[in-house]
């Protein structure tokens, strides 16, 4: 299986979540810190990977493959994610915040429920390669991300990839 799902964020932290399990609220006046902490808990619970594509925000194509492979980029990190209800969501920055808000809201956000990856339940190595690098995006060099799982363990991430404060 390979797929291209497109994603919007202006912001450039992108997160794949397990909605089945991924706790989404964390208080109506949340701090950035109080956030950031939340997905490493979330990320330690192997509900969610969250990624900082470095660019801050851009329209995002990224490909799915149900395999890993050895196709390179400008950076790549391995985690590991539990699928618990037959699917894993991208979720953009913006929905993550607004779950974390507000409790009525969930993952998928409604105007995210088509970016969805099907795949049985299970533990799930995955594998995100940023294709470009986001110092240096132009009209040919611009959000491409290589997502590729397949049934395995990998290392919990401890916080959100690539994130620079």
């Amino acid at each position: 299986m390979e797929t291209e799902l497109a994603l919007f964020d202006d912001s450039g932290l992108l997160g794949l979540v397990d909605a089945t399990s991924y706790s989404t609220f964390v208080g109506e006046d949340w701090t950035y810190e109080q956030l950031l902490s939340h997905f490493a808990s979330q990320m330690q619970r192997n509900a969610l990977l969250v990624w900082d594509c470095g660019d801050g925000g851009n329209n995002y194509r990224i490909k799915v493959r149900d395999r890993i492979t050895t196709e390179g980029g400008h950076r790549e990190i391995t985690g590991q994610i539990v699928v618990t209800g037959g699917e894993l969501h991208l979720a953009s920055y913006t929905a993550l915040t607004m779950a974390a808000q507000f409790p009525e809201y969930g993952i998928p956000d409604k105007s995210e429920q088509d970016l969805v990856v099907s795949v049985a339940p299970g533990t799930y190595k995955v594998r995100i390669v940023q294709k470009y690098d986001p110092k240096a995006v132009d009209a040919h060099n611009s959000g491409e991300v290589l997502l590729e799982l397949e049934p395995g363990d990998a290392t919990n991430w401890p916080a959100v990839a690539w994130h620079s404060v």
